[in-house]
């Protein structure tokens, strides 16, 4: 091969246009000057191409992690994909060895995730426990499924560090004590981020109270939610209420109080409702008419358990009103929130017919029919 044919020279875009004229047609020109190139740009180029063709594919592999949110990390790793095959493109194209430095390094930070990722959900699978949330069949980590996991984060971020090493010439750093100097300095300035969140995650996953599926209530917090993941610093949560994602400090889950709400009893889960009714209903209205609000909510959803009838107790009597209780059994826990909806709309669709009236009703009465140095208008 001639010499001036190569990639090495520092006129490439030389080397193209004389490709072109000594060819036949732009497309053939353009193929005599790729088949220049060396192999390492071959496996650049066609690792990107691989990701962006098969990249829901990989996405799909990698459902495990979470519940859901599949295209939208499909979409992140095709936006990712495009911008370092451009860059990888720029770079050999007019041999710009720093922005190929730069492609190589997003390449290698692709990999490492996805190798990270693959590494996960093969850990999960074979050392995890299995449920199903949401209908949704799930893999959640287990004690030694997260000791693997950490391991092989370990490996996969040695092997990363000395190949990013290696594209940009720096292997002599492994031979000076300040470049290890230097990571011991930025950990431990940085501790107070991380490593607290990071001990506790570990707390979290090793008591094994809080696991991916459980539904779990924060007072403190105003919180209802799924727990989706438990990470290295993070717990992802997924709000029952509004619908959406919620990242909580791992250290938060240790310092208040978490109630954890049974997902896999056999007897189901129970919830409640509370009414206040005026005193000028008889008791045995209220729990006629707390009794039908159940048998209608029944057949508004089906997540409240028909087979086990609900209860009705009355729970305090108020300054104002008396307070009752609607005890029913739920079918699922994940449908707390759409049971208590039903409820309420069953309640009040119903009160006209029984008669009955939710709104807090008014105690107070004066004799002479109003408050004393309040004078009529008329």
């Amino acid at each position: 091969m001639n010499e001036t044919n190569r990639i090495t020279s520092t006129n490439v875009v030389g080397n193209v246009v004389d490709s072109i004229k000594d060819s036949d047609s732009l497309l053939e020109g353009l193929l005599n000057y790729f088949t220049t190139l060396d192999s390492v740009h071959y496996i650049t180029f066609v690792t990107n191409l691989l990701i962006f063709i098969f990249g829901r594919q990989i996405i799909n592999n990698l459902s495990v992690q979470t519940i859901g949110a599949n295209q939208s990390r499909l979409r992140l790793l095709r936006l990712i994909n495009t911008i370092l095959f451009l860059t990888y493109l720029v770079a050999v194209a007019f041999q710009l060895q720093l922005a190929s430095n730069f492609s190589h390094t997003g390449l290698l930070m692709l990999l490492t995730y996805l190798g990270s990722q693959f590494a996960h959900s093969l850990i999960l699978k074979r050392y995890g426990r299995q449920r199903e949330v949401e209908g949704t069949s799930l893999f959640i980590e287990s004690h030694t499924s997260h000791s693997l996991h950490l391991l092989a984060l370990l490996l996969l971020g040695v092997v990363a560090g000395l190949i990013f090493l290696n594209i940009w010439n720096l292997e002599n750093w492994l031979q000076t004590t300040s470049f290890l100097g230097a990571i011991a300095v930025l950990v431990f300035t940085t501790k107070d981020y991380w490593l607290k969140d990071f001990i506790s995650g570990i707390m979290v996953i090793s008591n094994g109270n809080i696991e991916r599926g459980d539904v779990v209530r924060i007072p403190s917090e105003n919180i209802l939610a799924i727990v989706l993941e438990t990470r290295g610093t993070l717990t992802i949560l997924r709000d029952l209420v509004r619908h959406h994602n919620i990242t909580i400090p791992n250290s938060l889950l240790l310092n208040v109080q978490v109630e954890i709400l049974d997902t896999e009893s056999r007897k189901g889960v129970s919830d409640f409702v509370d009414f206040n009714i005026g005193y000028e209903t008889p008791s045995e209205s209220a729990q006629e008419y707390l009794t039908e609000i159940w048998k209608k909510a029944c057949k508004i959803t089906s997540t409240i358990n028909s087979d086990r009838e609900g209860i009705v107790k009355l729970v305090g009597n108020g300054d104002h009103a008396v307070s009752w209780r609607l005890l029913y059994n739920l079918k699922a826990v994940h449908g707390i929130i759409e049971a208590r909806n039903s409820i309420n709309l069953a309640a009040f669709e119903l009160q006209q017919h029984h008669n009955i009236k939710l709104a807090t009703p008014l105690t107070h009465t004066f004799p002479t029919g109003k408050p004393d140095g309040i004078k009529s208008l008329s």
